[in-house]
């Protein structure tokens, strides 16, 4: 009976042991699919476009400041790259593939319009940026209405209207190339006599390649545009990364990835994350007082100078220099 009552006991120990050794995989195993696209394999194309996208040799080998924001995106909401690389296209091709819905996400100098947001789901904007003409170092071209009649690089799915104002796009004509890099190129090499791009790949782009061949003319001070992503229109997987690339602009990371790349580059306010906001509300708040110090001290002086009998303004009386006569002491 006593050993009856024993193997009854070890028995429910086992079977307590057992139910613990299998649920502890199974916790862990529903800890690691907490994230939000856990398990999911997204189709992601990049655009050629340093500082954003830079291909380091080959093609599985890409780094940049949209680079690395996907790649913490990816940390943070689980997914994984189909067939585990980024898919390197043309401007042109990103654009039309996204468009049918074949990939999940672009990226690469996206600006964020009215237009685009009819056919996809954009992102929130990460960055803003000014275009500026480029032209050969030993060009004649001076002005933007030099520009007038004049052959414009462009990447393959853009149009004159997209890239310069009105008055001059009407008498322009484009050469269209497929990639980034053949833009300047043609220029570089006749086929055209100017482009106009986003002014940090013109930079990246002058610094590190065509140093000595091409210059910044001219920066189109109406041409500022947010940059982003284009994601598949409404779908549940652009709202998570919609979210979470709001949530990686408010806390900072963003800032801090593009800095990596261009620190000397200055967020507008509408793009600051919190810390940049609590920031930007102290420095003001400092200077505000150093100007209100700075009136108040001018205020005091001028009443130490200004006379209690008859408001006459008295020179100090250090100074035996006469008024309106130099000093050539």
């Amino acid at each position: 009976m006593m050993f009856q009552k024993l193997s009854t006991k070890m028995a429910v120990v086992a079977a307590l042991a057992a139910s613990l050794f299998m649920f502890c995989p199974a916790q862990a195993q529903e800890n690691k699919s907490s994230l939000p696209l856990q398990g999911q394999e997204l189709d992601i194309g990049l655009n050629y476009a340093p500082p954003f996208v830079v291909i380091d040799g080959a093609f599985d080998n890409v780094k940049g400041i949209d680079v690395d924001i996907i790649k913490e995106l990816q940390r943070r909401t689980g997914f994984t790259l189909n067939r585990g690389r980024f898919q390197i296209m043309s401007f042109g091709e990103l654009m039309d593939l996204a468009g049918k819905g074949d990939l999940d996400l672009i990226a690469g100098v996206m600006s964020l319009n009215p237009a685009r947001a009819q056919k996809f789901t954009q992102s929130p904007g990460l960055f803003r940026s000014y275009q500026v003409v480029v032209v050969p170092a030993n060009s004649n071209i001076k002005t933007l209405d030099d520009l007038a009649g004049k052959t414009i690089a462009a990447q393959a799915g853009t149009n004159s209207s997209d890239i310069l104002p009105a008055h001059i796009a009407n008498s322009t004509k484009l050469h269209h190339e497929v990639t980034t890099f053949m833009t300047f190129y043609s220029v570089i090499s006749g086929k055209a006599q100017a482009l106009v791009t986003e002014e940090p790949m013109a930079q990246a782009l002058i610094d590190n390649w065509a140093k000595g061949k091409l210059k910044i003319l001219y920066r189109i001070d109406q041409s500022v545009s947010d940059f982003g992503y284009m994601m598949k229109k409404d779908t549940k997987i652009s709202q998570v990364l919609h979210y979470e690339l709001l949530k990686m602009r408010e806390d900072g990371t963003i800032a801090n990835i593009v800095q990596k790349y261009l620190p000397n580059y200055e967020f507008p306010s509408e793009l600051y994350s919190e810390d940049m906001r609590i920031a930007a509300a102290k420095a003001e708040q400092k200077a505000k007082a150093l100007r209100q110090a700075a009136n108040q001290n001018n205020v005091d002086n001028n009443q130490i100078n200004m006379s209690n009998g008859n408001n006459e303004l008295k020179l100090p009386k250090e100074s035996n220099t006469p008024v309106n006569q130099p000093n050539f002491a």
